[in-house]
């Protein structure tokens, strides 16, 4: 669809910190906020609700065009300084309720909103009236970044690469110099270059008509959910920022305490010069082969034991090792992020993107509110207690409250408590147990997972019974030995509450996690699997032990050759033969046969069709697809290949960097990718399923992650079963899948409770 569309360019100081003439010997000059790099400053360091509410903020410009719609072009610009009336047709446009389309129409929908209309008395604008090109682009498998997209799609108009050195120029402050103290750059101080930005935000809008024509719309219920994913971020969630403070207070004397020993182990070796430290170790007698935090753990872990059996004595190497330990912890960041994220109303807003990855799920920014640290604390006393403890901004008092942990580390077992229920308010929460576990296994047909779903529940003990041979009431004995009881009390139906796990559930769970998509050896060893076999030939014989307990899944991952390594499907020896199976066969297939579509499992929920726009499909349960872009089959050159299996590849927008930097590059696609966004896919389509139900029975959502959700509710509204009832009721395709949201809980601030 064509739409009006729209878009601002601005000014502002939030996110940067003015450092006053002659404080550091220098002239006066903008830096990064605590706690950020020289790399994220402004925008990139505050939300977009914090940055337009900075007293320095200023709408600069506005172009928009009403008529692509009507099937023509007629661009119109606003510019500070000069009358409102060439916005006079625009305001008409929205006030008659009318369709407009931005590239992250969120920005322009919050500056409308939170600037235009309180303060210049503009028409109120309702995020059902917007459009946002940025998350078409996503949801159809392109980037979302308009100057990247506009390289990817064969568009007339590519996006003004000046316009990086002119929103510097105009946008951002700049550093004042003896012969040149100005702070910002006035369209007056330099003409050309402002008239090159007004160009430059014209240009924008005809490179976002240009994109939005050429990608799909929203279908109807991903619309529909991009309204609900703007709600969320619009209505934010509160934080308690007195105790945000606290914390940062600690951390500081921490880092200062800790900093100043090491700079004196060291001969004046910062913390963070890792370079500098891996020489200097390695001039003690302690080579290092990199500095990552695994080789440092090892590293400590080592010399710790030699220590003990030499008397005790802790060498200055293992000293100065321990406090790079202590003080490496990324967790605690995220405190500044907070600070940095709240806005006037106590809040951190926009802290979710829709469709951030292939598969669709949501990411998060500022925070990150979906990787927090979990923290060892699971019941609220807890961390009431600590939080009282850190209000004294005392370090001495920490450590003699806490003489088993690092300061750090009771700092990092309180983040997640920082989000809180606003002022007469409280919080309800639930989560999925291991529905992605579940999606996988219903979607292979993985009978004996869903079976460990529907009752007991313990699929990591589980798994690793069947692999081992060690009895499944081996662990079912030690959780009732060390003090579990059965809830309900009868044949483990819903599982056992409390006891000790027993130590191969960490194997169990290694698998789970680790190889369910097809991964091989290394793919185990980042999940951690060196911590429980000695070499890569044992991790071999787990993966194998893995497969052999889930013959649907490697079904389901599919491939082009039967009986691979001489080894049939029963166990027993036959020759290879060619076949085209599962997800992987299916892909194949619909790339070698354009416009018929192949199933991709059993029970034919997984389709893959070719459409004429050069592009692969994966249809999932849902109705949903997932697209691949520019499918191609060669001749596959990796090791093993029988003489008739291809290689299938696809172009993508790359954001994983062990792949190289963010770029449009070729990719493999095999069974293991598939699956892994067949599943997270589905998982994402229940979820949401859920969301939109809760918030239909009245509990508006603040946060949510992978398998959890989280609304706020008026003190004394709400029920747990209630609420986990609507994420319960699942839709049609999914009805008899084994997911629970359970074990939720109500109150004031958020956490993992038990």
């Amino acid at each position: 669809m064509s739409l009006a569309t729209f878009d601002f360019e601005t000014k502002g100081t939030a996110g940067f910190v003015w450092v006053p003439p002659y404080v550091d010997g220098k002239l006066g000059h903008w830096e990064s906020l605590p706690g950020f790099d020289s790399q994220k400053r402004g925008l990139k360091a505050v939300t977009t609700r914090v940055y337009i509410e900075h007293e320095s903020f200023m709408p600069l410009m506005l172009a928009y065009d009403l008529t692509p719609e009507y099937g023509g072009s007629t661009e119109v610009q606003w510019e500070l300084g000069t009358s409102f009336a060439p916005l006079f047709p625009l305001f008409d446009h929205i006030r008659a309720g009318k369709l407009l389309e931005g590239h992250g129409v969120s920005f322009e929908y919050q500056v409308w909103k939170y600037f235009c209309v309180p303060r210049w008395g503009w028409p109120e604008i309702s995020i059902r009236q917007l459009r946002c090109s940025s998350v078409k682009c996503r949801a159809a498998g392109y980037p979302g970044a308009l100057g990247n997209v506009t390289e990817v799609l064969p568009v007339r108009t590519k996006k003004d690469k000046d316009g990086k050195h002119l929103m510097d120029l105009f946008s951002i402050p700049r550093n004042p110099t003896k012969k040149d103290p100005r702070v910002f750059t006035l369209p007056s101080d330099a003409p050309d270059e402002w008239a090159r930005y007004k160009n430059y935000n014209r240009v924008d809008i005809r490179s976002e008509h240009e994109v939005s024509t050429l990608v799909p719309d929203l279908p109807p219920d991903e619309q529909r959910r991009w309204f609900l994913d703007q709600e969320i971020n619009d209505r934010g969630m509160a934080v308690d920022s007195k105790h945000i403070e606290d914390c940062i207070a600690i951390v500081e004397q921490t880092y200062n305490k800790f900093g100043t020993e090491f700079r004196e182990l060291t001969g004046g070796i910062e913390p963070t010069e890792l370079a500098q430290l891996q020489g200097w170790l390695t001039a003690g007698g302690v080579p290092m082969y990199n500095m990552q935090a695994k080789t440092v753990d090892a590293t400590v872990d080592r010399l710790t034991i030699e220590t003990a059996n030499n008397g005790g004595l802790v060498s200055p190497q293992l000293r100065a090792l321990q406090i790079r330990q202590m003080l490496a912890s990324a967790s605690v960041k995220k405190l500044y992020a907070l600070r940095a994220s709240t806005s006037r109303d106590g809040r951190v807003h926009d802290m979710y993107q829709m469709h951030a990855t292939h598969h669709g799920r949501t990411g998060g920014y500022g925070p990150q509110p979906a990787n927090l640290y979990k923290g060892d604390w699971h019941e609220p006393p807890d961390v009431d207690k600590a939080l009282t403890v850190i209000a004294s901004r005392s370090l001495p008092a920490i450590e003699a409250a806490y003489p088993k942990l690092g300061p750090l580390d009771v700092v990092n077992n309180c983040l997640r408590s920082l989000f809180i229920a606003g002022p007469g308010m409280q919080l309800i929460s639930s989560d999925y147990s291991a529905i992605e576990d579940v999606v996988l296994a219903a979607l292979a047909g993985e009978q004996w997972v869903l079976d460990v779903h529907h009752t007991h529940g313990m699929i990591y003990e589980a798994q690793i019974s069947r692999m081992t041979g060690v009895p499944f009431q081996e662990f079912i004995d030690h959780r009732i030995k060390t003090g579990g009881v059965f809830v309900n009390g009868r044949d483990h139906v819903g599982g056992i509450f409390g006891g000790k796990h027993h130590p191969l559930r960490q194997q169990g769970k290694l698998a789970k996690l680790s190889g369910g998509y097809a991964s091989w050896i290394n793919g185990w060893k980042k999940f951690g699997a060196d911590k429980y076999y000695s070499d890569d030939r044992e991790i071999k014989r787990a993966i194998l032990d893995y497969r052999d307990t889930v013959p649907n899944t490697v079904e389901l991952w599919g491939g082009q050759t039967r009986n691979k390594f001489n080894r049939a499907p029963d166990g027993s020896y036959a020759p290879e033969r060619e076949e085209l199976y599962g997800l992987e066969g299916a892909a194949i297939q619909a790339v070698k046969e354009p416009g018929k579509a192949f199933y991709g499992n059993r029970a034919r929920t997984i389709v893959f069709q070719m459409g004429a726009d050069d592009c692969l499909y994966m249809v999932l349960p849902s109705g949903r697809f997932i697209q691949y872009h520019t499918p191609r089959l060669a001749p596959a050159t990796r090791q093993w290949a029988s003489p008739w299996e291809l290689a299938l590849t696809y172009w993508g927008w790359n954001t994983n960097p062990e792949k190289g930097p963010p770029a449009w590059i070729q990719m493999d696609l095999y069974g293991g990718v598939l699956t892994q966004n067949a599943t997270g896919g589905t998982a994402r389509d229940i979820q949401m399923h859920g969301m939109e139900n809760v918030t239909a029975l009245g509990y508006p959502i603040v946060m949510h992650a992978y398998d959890e959700t989280v609304s706020e509710v008026p003190i004394g509204f709400g029920r747990i079963e209630e609420f986990e009832e609507g994420l319960n009721s699942l839709p049609a395709y999914a009805k008899g899948w084994p997911i629970k949201a359970k074990g939720g809980w109500i109150g004031p601030r958020y956490g993992k409770w038990d």
